[in-house]
């Protein structure tokens, strides 16, 4: 990553995104190359960008989240994807951070909290709002299922409590990078952790990891 974020974004309300864009004007290491109105149009911007980070609205027409993973996945593995959603939907979070998604923003909070969720994500943690993070937690509550960290889980904590970056894990555990981000993302979902520094520390607390 180099020391400027580059980022595009896609949203069916141009009113918002030319709020977003203003918000994001405001810092000198962030910049915005491109917007769009659809799924499909952020497809074109990362293909044409290959951008550090990618916007995008939950609700937007066009192609889905599921394509727009498969595209990223397969073509632009590096861009990391942050969700902006007006939806406080613990379910849909946890489905999506399970297939690596490295953010979740509320829209109402977005003019809060969204330029550090950038600046975590591009720095390899992810990032929840406060509000997702309480919603999972009561959803895992509901379920009743006691938290266990895969034994891959451990070992990627344990690597990141020791310091090590998204890429020196990878390398240490002879996995890809995206794949450290899939088990960062589970270890929060799993301990209503709101990022990875937040997942190291309560695994730590509780004892999943010495």
């Amino acid at each position: 990553m180099s020391e400027t974020i580059t980022i595009v974004a896609a949203d069916d309300h141009s009113m918002f995104l030319e709020g977003l864009q203003s918000l994001l004007n405001r810092s000198a290491e962030l910049q915005l190359l491109g917007t769009g109105l659809s799924g499909d149009q952020l497809i074109q911007l990362i293909e044409q960008y290959s951008p550090d980070i990618a916007l995008v609205d939950l609700s937007m027409p066009g192609a889905s989240m599921d394509d727009i993973f498969k595209y990223v996945s397969a073509h632009r593995p590096a861009t990391q994807l942050i969700a902006l959603t007006m939806h406080l939907e613990a379910n849909m979070a946890r489905s999506l951070l399970a297939l690596g998604l490295s953010g979740y923003v509320l829209k109402e909070s977005a003019f809060d909290e969204l330029t550090l969720a950038i600046k975590r994500v591009a720095e390899g943690d992810q990032f929840l709002s406060p509000a997702i993070v309480e919603a999972l937690n009561e959803l895992n509550s509901e379920d009743g299922q006691a938290i266990t960290l895969t034994d891959r889980e451990r070992e990627v904590l344990v690597n990141a409590s020791q310091g090590g970056s998204n890429k020196m894990i990878a390398r240490q555990l002879d996995i890809s990078e995206r794949t450290v981000r899939f088990h960062i993302s589970n270890s929060c979902i799993k301990l209503n952790a709101n990022g990875r520094a937040n997942a190291v520390a309560v695994a730590l607390k509780q004892g999943y990891i010495d």
